[in-house]
């Protein structure tokens, strides 16, 4: 992420509170070095500041130092650090999810059942990152969840056995019950529907039978996957959601372990 972007998300306040503190110390510093030379450095509290000035000043410097050290540790963990998770702690704390997910031996995650899938409850101005993770498919296939806006809202690249192939999820509005009175609102009820991209899939030199490492780069509209090194899938121009969670999906008996997770984000 650039300077630029960094400086955006800092804030109002934090920029406020830091002018405010970083001021206090020159201005204590010049009034009670003035107040030597001038008769009102004898008079109400400007005899406190003139003896006490160079404390007042370190004072000011020290906060001003906690600060920013405090706002470096924060940027740090939102656009440095990026996620990780080696699934030592309840679900829950990391993940939104809908299906019978749950942790298995060694710290590894075990999906399935999950028609909605589950995502991250953080990411959700995640732009662009890397994301590795080591997987092995059980059953059928593994569906990785990229720029989810919510559990309807999503891509996804569904690793099968033999084959990658991308998903949309989306949600869209449908009328399911109308009237001839223009009076009455049409009944809209919310559907989810699936766009399968055929022209899209690409298949495998070697079938995935036991664990592999899995690297998936999202730049912009760009998406691209690598399995145990080789470049297996690229597609540009395609994302059309701008930044959001990732996640996975594995429905009915599909199923899939996973661990390792790691998401750096860059440029």
């Amino acid at each position: 992420m650039t300077i630029n972007k960094l400086l955006k998300n800092l804030g109002k306040s934090w920029t406020i509170i830091l002018a405010i503190i970083g001021s206090i110390g020159p201005i204590s510093l010049l009034f009670g070095y003035l107040s030597n030379f001038f008769s009102w450095g004898n008079k109400f509290f400007f005899i406190s500041l003139r003896d006490h000035y160079v404390i007042i000043w370190l004072i000011s410097l020290t906060i001003i130092v906690l600060v920013l050290a405090a706002w470096l540790i924060i940027l740090n963990r939102r656009f440095l650090f990026g996620f990780s998770d080696s699934f030592k702690k309840r679900l829950d704390i990391n993940w939104d999810y809908i299906g019978p997910w749950k942790i298995i031996d060694d710290n590894i995650l075990m999906v399935t059942g999950s028609d909605e899938g589950g995502i991250t409850k953080k990411g959700t101005d995640w732009e662009n990152y890397s994301l590795t993770f080591k997987a092995k498919i059980t059953s059928s296939c593994l569906g990785v969840i990229v720029r989810a806006r919510d559990l309807n809202n999503y891509y996804m690249l569904q690793i099968n056995k033999n084959a990658i192939v991308p998903h949309y999820r989306v949600s869209y509005p449908q009328i399911i019950r109308g009237s001839i009175d223009p009076l009455i609102p049409p009944e809209i009820q919310m559907q989810v529907g699936w766009q399968v991209f055929n022209d899209s899939i690409v298949h495998l030199n070697k079938e995935l039978l036991d664990w592999f490492e899995v690297c998936i780069v999202v730049r912009g509209q760009s998406i691209s996957l690598k399995i145990d090194q080789d470049h297996i899938f690229q597609k540009d121009l395609f994302l059309q959601i701008p930044k959001g969670k990732i996640g996975f999906r594995c429905h009915s008996i599909e199923s899939a372990q996973i661990k390792d997770i790691k998401l750096r984000l860059i440029d």
